[in-house]
């Protein structure tokens, strides 16, 4: 700057020789002054500096003049003679047009996450302004926007800026944004109004000292829950990182002010069991009160967003990019019936004993937790009509649905199940209600779901599972739907519901008998059992007829079984197992006697099944034999 005031002497004197130049060439003095400050910055700043200097002195209330003196050093990248001539052309022209241009830049800048080395400087810039002159500026830029969004964005900045100004300004910013949504975008939760409610401006109030009142409070948090709880589900093209942490804070935040003594839990580290039972703690607590609103409320609330949370992460566990899973009753040891009457013998909140298995690592505890959660809040007649009233105000449902049916399984109310699987029809629905039906023992309907299942079922292979038995009372588990764990699972409810025929009498006894050594296949050798009850049958018998035989059953294990009955040492049993694989056909092959080509023929038919195996696709097999076999196979069920 000393360079440049030795240089000003110089250039008022070649000032002088320069206004007639300037006039002549219908210049104004203010202008031409100007103009030789451009043309001298590229080569040389000092010059343009003096220039721009003795324009200043002589046109001391010039616009045009500042503001060029302004961009000078904003191109030299001097902050703090930037930041002192923009605070100059601010306080003596704040309504120039040029200036306000910079100013809708400058605040642009300051709300980027990230920022270009000329937004960089800016904000580095505005820090350098008196602080009196930043609230000013920011005050003032957010009164002149027409726009209302870019209105709510300039108070946020200047809540942010300067704290102390939320008391004052943010009540006005709440009532625009919840009257701008309003009119522009009624009925949808994820909008630019409610993302700057939910996501800026109430963590800004909630931290503050902002008397809200009760009634308010309670209507900011549920457009909170109801915006997050919508984008959760369909995330938007800009990603809000953490949502549920967001949403937590808020609940804290708002809770705070409503002075909820559970508010102090969302401030803790995330973890489904330890937020369960301090709602369970609480509820406990207050149980006396659990028809008084301010208590139920606060109850109602923190609960249903912890149980979403929950159902959230559990869903992402069973369904993924990878592997998707579908609870279904499965089996405990030796119990096959129906356990929805001695289930309706119990309290409603008792689900002790049941068990919950899966083939990945995770076993389903996020469902139990859950589900503790839902008859928290129905264990009262007016939590379970606010509860019904909240579901609605939220739009919960597409929440709540799987859930629904999932908790109607693990309770065991089947006639349930069935009522809120009807609307489906795809694999999964179809699977589930197969399973339901088994136990029902409605088995003719069962059987027209497993066809529908069987013939839809997925391309990835998977694999069978060891966890569809286990010693419980009520065994659930997540199936992985995939086409070998889907085939055993059906395989297994036809073979437990054929398995009920073997006390009966007849040719309708060896149906049912060569089912089950065809269903038993896919899950060789976990029904080694079966096979030794279904093989002291026919011993007992003396004989077998199965027509289906050769085109179904390849298992080597279970021929080399009945190799064995039909030698001498093994009893000698009669096996009518050559004949085709017609069901009407009648021929009757006896192997029993001296007659050497029947028994060769037997054994080269046993060495051409054996051969199959290991050749013959097993799941292309059943399911060729579940839908091409399906009236005979309902021949062999017990209809009631």
């Amino acid at each position: 700057m000393h360079i440049a005031r030795q240089r000003y002497n110089t250039y008022c004197i070649m000032l002088e020789k320069s206004v007639s130049s300037s006039t002549d060439n219908q210049l104004s003095k203010e202008d031409y002054l100007i103009m030789r400050a451009k043309q001298a910055l590229p080569s040389d700043i000092y010059a343009a500096k003096s220039w721009l200097i003795t324009a200043k002195s002589l046109f001391p209330h010039s616009a045009k003049v500042q503001f060029e003196a302004y961009r000078i050093e904003k191109l030299s990248k001097n902050v703090k003679e930037a930041a002192k001539c923009f605070s100059e052309i601010f306080q003596n022209f704040p309504d120039d047009r040029d200036i306000w241009k910079e100013i809708e830049t400058i605040t642009t800048c300051l709300r980027l996450e990230q920022c270009d080395s000329e937004a960089e400087f800016l904000c580095q810039m505005f820090q350098h302004i008196p602080q009196d002159l930043q609230h000013r500026l920011l005050v003032m830029t957010a009164d002149h926007s027409e726009d209302t969004m870019e209105h709510c964005k300039l108070l946020l900045l200047l809540l942010r800026k300067f704290p102390q100004t939320i008391a004052t300004h943010g009540p006005r910013l709440v009532e625009t944004l919840l009257t701008a949504e309003k009119h522009s975008h009624p009925g949808r939760a994820v909008n630019g109004f409610r993302r700057l409610l939910a996501c800026d401006a109430l963590p800004l109030l909630g931290g503050a000292v902002v008397e809200l009142n009760a009634r308010l409070s309670l209507r900011l948090l549920c457009k909170a829950v109801e915006f997050y709880l919508a984008y959760i589900q369909q995330p938007q093209d800009t990603q809000i990182q953490n949502p549920w942490d967001r949403l937590f804070q808020i609940v804290e935040l708002i809770g705070k002010k409503l002075g909820w003594e559970l508010s102090s839990l969302f401030a803790m580290p995330w973890n489904r069991e330890t937020y369960s039972d301090r709602l369970q703690q609480y509820a406990i607590a207050h149980s006396t009160g659990l028809c008084d609103e301010p208590i139920v409320r606060q109850l109602l609330m923190c609960t249903i967003v912890v149980l979403l949370r929950i159902l959230n992460e559990h869903n992402g566990l069973i369904s993924n990019e990878e592997t998707t899973y579908c609870l279904v009753e499965a089996f405990g040891e030796g119990v096959y019936s129906s356990a929805e009457s001695k289930l309706k013998k119990r309290k409603r909140d008792d689900n002790a004993g049941v068990i919950i298995t899966s083939d990945s690592d995770y076993n389903g505890s996020g469902l139990a937790v859950a589900v503790k959660l839902w008859d928290l809040l129905h264990s009262s007649d007016y939590l379970q009509r606010e509860i019904t009233k909240l579901n609605q105000q939220l739009r919960l449902d597409n929440w709540l649905n799987l859930f629904l049916t999932d908790l109607a399984v693990y309770k065991g109310l089947h006639h349930e199940v069935l009522a809120r699987l009807t609307e489906g029809g795809n694999l999964a629905s179809n699977l589930r209600s197969a399973s339901t039906c088994f136990f029902l023992k409605d088995y003719k309907s069962m059987l027209d779901y497993i066809i529908l299942v069987v013939n839809s079922l997925p391309t990835a292979s998977g694999k069978v599972s060891h966890n569809l038995t286990v010693p419980s009372m009520r065994h659930l588990h997540y199936l992985t739907l995939a086409r070998f764990p889907i085939l055993q699972y059906c395989c297994r409810l036809l073979l437990l519901a054929i398995k009920e025929n073997f006390s009966l009498p007849g040719n309708i006894g060896d149906l049912a008998i060569g089912h089950a050594l065809v269903l038993m296949q896919i899950d060789w050798p976990q029904e080694a059992s079966t096979l030794t009850t279904v093989t002291e049958r026919i011993l007992n018998r003396g004989n077998f007829s199965y027509p289906l035989f050769q085109g179904y059953i390849i298992c080597v294990d279970i021929l080399e079984e009945l190799t064995y009955l039909w030698t001498e040492h093994g009893g000698g049993v009669s096996l009518d197992i050559t004949s085709g694989t017609g069901i009407i056909q009648n021929r009757r092959i006896t192997t029993r006697g001296a007659d050497k080509g029947v028994r060769e023929e037997l054994k080269q038919a046993m060495r051409r099944q054996a051969a199959r195996d290991g050749i013959d696709p097993l799941d292309e097999l059943l399911q060729k034999f579940i839908i091409n076999e399906q009236g005979a196979i309902l021949h062999s069920l017990i209809i009631q």
